[in-house]
């Protein structure tokens, strides 16, 4: 995400503001301009809006906000609530962490992530998606040929390549290492009611109350495996702990349901109705008249 720190002068009068471009172009302090002509209360600490999203000045100034902006004046601009004139002193741009930084090489790029020119294409019109680039060509150079923001650049080549390098563990493999005695830390992000269903045996709960405790006993580079329902709520929590830190850390591929299914069948499996919503004793009733119907566990 950028944020934008922006100063502004605003007046509903296209006269006003016709003068106090003139002024600014004359030399006069944007300060002085503002406190002359604006009459939003930003007047009082010299026209500063402060730090807002950028797509908050975008809806105004009509355009993205880039680097190229920073201490210039732009405007005057008409938006639905009257005339601006905008100062833009800072600009700052969230960092996402990933394999991908300034120095590292378009060649080097499309091998971590085959899908790098396509995604350069699709987000940003940098280049084609077959278009061969220099041998010493960077993610630096090439975003200052073409005019684009690089910490955004990668922000969005380390998100793209963490959403689809999801690492797995499969429950065979887990089950493997249950019995080798050397089973990886199991954190179990499901709601206390689905664990009572369902869980696996020395796993750990974890949830927004406990995640700073539960967290701080463990290195940084302990083997994790996330357990959900059915592997959709692991991949953005691995992500969180990624950007904590976290180095190890693995999705059970397909969560318990896949587990009751493939290893430990002895297990109830439940289902989740988004739509209607559910409550815990409706869940144990189900189960416990299924147990009753079968004889069993019904595991279809």
């Amino acid at each position: 995400m950028i944020r934008v720190r922006a100063s502004q002068i605003f007046t509903h009068s296209m006269e006003e503001v016709v003068a106090a471009k003139k002024q600014l172009d004359s030399g006069t302090p944007f300060e002085e301009v503002v406190t002359k002509f604006s009459t939003c209360p930003s007047k009082e600490n010299a026209g500063d809006l402060g730090w807002m999203p950028e797509g908050n000045l975008q809806s105004i100034m009509g355009k993205t906000v880039t680097e190229a902006d920073l201490g210039n004046i732009i405007g005057p601009v008409h938006s639905q609530y009257g005339y601006h004139i905008l100062k833009i002193s800072e600009i700052e741009v969230e960092k996402i962490e990933g394999p991908f930084n300034a120095e590292v090489s378009m060649a080097t790029a499309n091998q971590i992530f085959p899908d790098v020119h396509t995604v350069l294409f699709k987000e940003f019109h940098i280049g084609m998606p077959v278009t061969p680039y220099k041998t010493e060509d960077t993610l630096a150079s090439v975003c200052q040929d073409q005019g684009k923001n690089l910490q955004e650049v990668i922000n969005c080549l380390n998100r793209e390549y963490s959403e689809k390098n999801i690492a797995i563990m499969t429950c065979e493999e887990l089950k493997q290492k249950i019995d080798s005695g050397n089973k990886p830390t199991m954190l179990d992000i499901r709601e206390s009611w689905e664990r009572d269903i369902a869980k696996i045996e020395d796993s750990h709960i974890i949830n927004a109350e406990n995640n700073e405790h539960v967290l701080g006993t463990f290195e940084k580079d302990r083997e994790i495996v996330l357990i959900d329902w059915k592997q959709d709520r692991s991949p953005s929590f691995q992500k969180w702990l990624s950007q904590r830190g976290f180095k190890n850390i693995k999705c059970l591929e397909g969560g318990i349901d896949f587990w009751s299914e493939k290893i430990d069948t002895r297990l109830n499996r439940y289902d989740i109705d988004e739509d209607d919503g559910y409550r815990y004793e409706d869940i144990l009733e189900e189960n416990n008249e299924e147990h009753d119907d079968h004889e069993g566990h019904d595991h279809s």
